[in-house]
């Protein structure tokens, strides 16, 4: 592992790392310095910051370290935006159960999409992903459409997802990218036509949280069975089932005005 820039910030994200392994019996001051590789006095320094905001507390009689309510509520309140996941699992796997492909659920991290959820189809199309795996954003239908809900300029675009003047990724230039996202918005849905996957297609909406962008829903099927108006059709029942299974503040956008299946 590289060595951090801020070797403080690091030491106290390991110390609550720590004591998250550990659980409520917590560690002493002699074991958190030793784990640390550092000295009592440097792991004592690293503790009273973390108490002082709330995210380690120490037992008065036995001395021991234990994680804070602050810790809880921080994970508590990322846990709370992330629990969309058990409204959408439903629609994905009947979306998926309809149309015999491979769905997905994925939410923006960065360069990356994460994939939060993914169904299998009941036929023969595998595709690569995995839940808790990554994917770039830039080649992803699910990224793309979740970077089309915002307008980027090249120097915005260029800190989110990184890559070199040339592009994103090898082979995808910045302008592609762009092309790409001004399509998704125009059409309402994003498409990745084997740019991530080889044999594989995608089309992917967005998912809106009290009317902000939280994840992306995607279709995965073999591309050379699947054309445009195909994909098209997939998001067009997508969109009826979400009527049915979602309920505000989970929704998908409107279709854009004019927008038609191609």
């Amino acid at each position: 592992m590289a060595e951090s820039p801020v070797r403080s910030v690091d030491k106290a994200l390991a110390v609550l790392q720590l004591l998250g392994e550990k659980g409520p019996d917590g560690l002493s001051l002699v074991d958190i310095a030793q784990a640390l590789g550092s000295p009592k006095s440097g792991a004592h320094l690293t503790l009273s910051a973390l108490r002082h905001r709330g995210f380690v507390t120490q037992d008065r009689e036995s001395g021991r370290y234990r994680l804070g309510g602050e810790t809880l509520r921080v994970a508590a309140s990322y846990e709370e935006k992330l629990s969309f996941r058990t409204s959408l699992l439903p629609l994905i796997r009947r979306l998926s159960e309809e149309i015999r492909q491979v769905c997905h659920v994925g939410i923006l991290d960065g360069a990356d999409i994460i994939y939060l959820e993914k169904v299998d189809a009941d036929r023969s199309v595998t595709v690569g992903s995995k839940i808790g795996g990554r994917n770039p954003a830039a080649s992803t239908a699910l990224g793309r459409a979740v970077l089309a809900c915002h307008e980027w300029n090249s120097g915005a675009l260029r800190a989110q997802l990184g890559g070199t003047k040339a592009g994103p990724l090898p082979g995808l230039s910045w302008t592609h990218l762009q092309d790409a996202l001004e399509q998704a918005r125009a059409r309402g849905y994003a498409l990745d036509l084997e740019e991530n996957e080889p044999g594989i297609a995608c089309v992917a909406v967005p998912v809106l949280l009290n009317g902000v962008p939280c994840c992306a829903i995607s279709i995965s099927t073999l591309a050379g069975e699947t054309g445009p108006a195909t994909l098209a059709g997939y998001v067009e029942r997508l969109h009826a089932l979400a009527a049915q299974y979602l309920v505000p503040p989970l929704q998908l956008p409107p279709r854009p005005v004019g927008a038609r299946p191609r």
